[in-house]
């Protein structure tokens, strides 16, 4: 599961935000990647070193795995699940740069500055059939990237090979492909703010019974298509904000919406599939605000406010039960 958007506000901040709903408990936190730290591809076991530091949602293992994050230079990414669609090489390219899927996020963030660099280091990058140990299985994802200029692409590995796609909604759930997703959008182009206008059936005058009927056949359940219609229109139709502190706080907004609570989705082993973290990234003053599902205050921690060139990661352990940062720090 999980739901992602973009959201410029008025003022020319651009921020990426992201729900993580999953049924195994991933007890993430915010881990600070420096500039130059070297880490080994379990695809290859080649040794690589990045130019950029990056913060973001993560959890150390042999190497620090992160679901998404935002680097120095406001790139910012976030992976979501892709089952059956996802297509990995099987083994190792000679020719390329070879990573695991999980290692997606920090080698992107550590290599590119912008989506322009993303779509060129792309060419040359394999992404290798690999298991991540902690979860005993190949994640199968896809990834939304954005940066300061409020361009949005999608990267997906499938069976006719890694497939890039610029991203004109600012939107990502999970399968079907991406495309799909935007064409699917044409079957709600009737949804409106506004309300419908009363009409008549014979001598019968017939109204809405409230407001938001503009809004009828808005889907609500949890789906992939059903989070990508939900979170395009409330995107697209929230009022105009204007400052950081008003995007942010209207992302999380929308992303409320889409937000799983336990009990509500369950997976066929019988397991809670909730949302976990809910996370907003600036690629202007790259902070990176969150809230875990214990606890709904907004917590912050910002990229620029730490030494980049320290030698190991650097943590940022979250009190799920009382905040650390509020949105006003």
């Amino acid at each position: 599961m999980c739901t992602s958007m973009t959201l410029a506000t008025a003022s020319r901040e651009h921020l990426l935000a992201r729900t993580m709903d999953f049924a195994f408990q991933l007890d993430g936190e915010v881990l600070l990647h420096p500039r130059h730290y070297k880490w080994k591809s379990e695809a290859d076991g080649k040794e690589h070193e990045g130019g950029y530091a990056f913060i973001g949602m993560g959890r150390k293992l042999n190497n620090a795995l992160f679901a998404d994050g935002v680097n120095e230079k406001g790139l910012a990414c976030a992976a979501l699940y892709f089952p059956g669609y996802a297509v990995y090489e099987k083994e190792a390219q000679d020719q390329y740069h070879n990573i695991a899927p999980h290692e997606f996020v920090t080698w992107v963030l550590s290599q590119c500055r912008d989506v322009e660099e993303v779509k060129k280091a792309a060419a040359s990058l394999a992404i290798v059939e690999r298991e991540v140990a902690l979860l005993k299985t190949v994640t199968p994802l896809h990834w939304i990237l954005s940066d300061g200029s409020g361009r949005s692409i999608v990267v997906e590995p499938t069976a006719a090979g890694t497939q890039i796609h610029d991203n004109p909604v600012g939107v990502l759930t999970n399968s079907p492909e991406f495309p799909w997703h935007l064409t699917n959008l044409r079957n709600y182009i009737g949804l409106r703010p506004g309300q419908f206008t009363a009409k008549k059936v014979g001598k019968l005058t017939l109204s809405a019974f409230g407001q938001g009927s503009g809004l009828a056949g808005l889907p609500g359940d949890f789906t992939p298509p059903s989070r990508f219609v939900r979170a395009a229109y409330l995107k697209e139709h929230i009022k105009p904000v204007s400052g950081e502190t008003e995007g942010v706080s209207a992302a999380f907004h929308i992303l409320s919406n889409m937000n799983i609570p336990k009990g509500i989705v369950i997976t066929e082993q019988g397991e809670d599939d909730y949302t976990q973290y809910t996370a907003v990234m600036c690629s202007e003053t790259c902070s990176y605000y969150y809230h875990h599902y214990q606890n709904r205050q907004i917590q912050k921690v910002c990229l620029l406010d730490e030494d980049l060139d320290q030698r190991e990661l650097k943590s940022f352990p979250a009190n799920h039960e009382e905040a650390i940062h509020s949105l006003q720090s």
